[in-house]
């Protein structure tokens, strides 16, 4: 049984985004003035399949901090399986660190454990180049196997968490499609969007807000409040074992 694991890394994964086209470059659009990423900033998604309570996510800006002399934020992701998936477990641990200024990420780290299957990535951003590592066990009696390689990156190419502060942080124009580089499972690709619409949606926490409706290539959708904030309220996505959904439902800042 695979359902848990897709479903939760499809709906944050922007690796099934587009890779052709002629979008604008988002990497070279005007940044949100204020920006919108505030130290302390706690998001939680419920994670649905079929309407059935399949997992939770939470996103936390962590802290200020320093990497590679960088001044960064500390940006901590957690999803699980819960409910239904009881018997399934799986768990992912992402960890990115974003220089808020080139809204860029230094470093990112990212933790599976799926059943038996144990497996870490990280990611040291250098100027053009990213030091990728994997480590992985299948099972805990098979040996570790290990790939390491150096991958040539443009400027502001995105993690898999990154990208969404990236995004939350960028201009956005009505009915544009844009582009900007990710680094995804080894890999870096030209991911698409689409700013499809304006469109109003009832959530428990916010209440009635207005949000730009995100629409990738592959038919997902994602909301985002058409405000000061840019929170991602809702994601929507459908694969082949049915629609997936994440909802926000608790957002915490600091005081």
């Amino acid at each position: 049984m695979h359902y848990a694991k897709y479903l939760i890394c499809t709906l944050f994964l922007f690796g099934n985004i587009a890779l052709n086209g002629s979008p604008m470059s988002l990497v070279d659009a005007e940044n949100v003035d204020p920006n919108p990423l505030q130290v302390g900033e706690k998001l939680t998604y419920d994670i649905r399949w079929k309407k059935l309570p399949a997992g939770k996510r939470t996103d936390w800006i962590v802290k200020e901090d320093v990497v590679n002399g960088a001044n960064v934020y500390r940006i901590q992701s957690e999803m699980k399986t819960r409910a239904l998936f009881r018997l399934y477990s799986f768990q992912n641990q992402q960890e990115t660190y974003l220089d808020p200024k080139v809204l860029s990420p230094v470093r990112f780290q990212n933790r599976v454990k799926d059943r038996k299957y144990r497996g870490t990535v990280k990611v040291e951003f250098r100027e053009g180049k990213a030091e990728y590592e994997k480590t992985s066990r299948p099972k805990p009696q098979l040996p570790q196997k290990r790939e390491t390689k150096v991958l040539e990156i443009p400027p502001g190419t995105q993690d898999e968490l990154s990208t969404i502060y990236f995004l939350r942080s960028k201009q956005l124009t009505l009915g544009e499609t844009y582009f900007f580089p990710l680094l995804v499972r080894g890999k870096v690709l030209k991911a698409t969007l689409t700013v499809e619409r304006r469109e109003f949606v009832k959530n428990k926490k916010l209440g009635n807000v207005r949000t730009l409706v995100l629409r990738t290539s592959e038919g997902g959708r994602f909301w985002i409040t058409d405000d000061d904030r840019r929170l991602p309220v809702k994601i929507e996505t459908e694969s082949k074992i049915g629609a997936i959904k994440a909802t926000l439902t608790d957002v915490e800042m600091a005081n």
